[in-house]
């Protein structure tokens, strides 16, 4: 019940940011660290070499620097981006469309995050018992959640738990000193 009421405030929450924002203020918020990744790694060469020759700046954070400048210039690029298309959406009046996608799109996220979060909450459960498995299955979120992340998300949910375990046998190795 208590994680019932969890998800529904965050679908609840991803409905009013969604319809306040909007679809592509929403697409460019999520995507935002990837953009600015991909925009840090491509440019930050260029703002380097500007640094060090335009500006004269000689320092061996030079680099780290530049990565940065590069990512938020990205990130406000991608942003300022996304305005503008929404004002461009507005202004031929779909700002009703736009609105209501953003708000599908917010749900979406929220789905694929609670996927993520419960697929591993799922693992850590199995080892800790945390929960029972009788109040986890009377939770419907809890089990929407799950049927998701494993049939929508299956590499991932794979993954998850490969990752999970090879985590699980490096503790135990550290645990247990090797005899000679």
């Amino acid at each position: 019940m208590f994680l019932d009421i969890i998800c529904l405030i965050a679908v609840i929450f991803a409905i009013i940011k969604g319809a306040r924002d909007g679809f592509f203020i929403s697409v460019v918020s999520f995507l935002s660290l990837f953009i600015g990744i991909i925009g840090a790694l491509k440019f930050s060469n260029i703002i380097k070499e500007f640094l060090m020759n335009s500006l004269g700046w000689e320092s061996p954070s030079i680099p780290l620097l530049a990565f940065v400048l590069a990512f938020v210039l990205a990130v406000l690029a991608a942003r300022f981006i996304a305005q503008l298309a929404t004002k461009f959406v507005q202004a031929v009046f779909l700002g009703l469309f736009n609105r209501l996608f953003g708000a599908v799109f917010q749900i979406l996220i929220v789905i694929l995050v609670g996927s993520i979060f419960l697929s591993i909450f799922d693992e850590v459960n199995a080892i800790f018992k945390f929960v029972s498995h009788e109040t986890l299955m009377n939770s419907t979120s809890y089990k929407i959640y799950v049927s998701l992340s494993e049939s929508v998300l299956p590499s991932l949910y794979d993954l998850v738990k490969s990752l999970f375990s090879k985590s699980i046998d490096m503790i135990q190795d550290i645990k247990e000193p090797e005899t000679i």
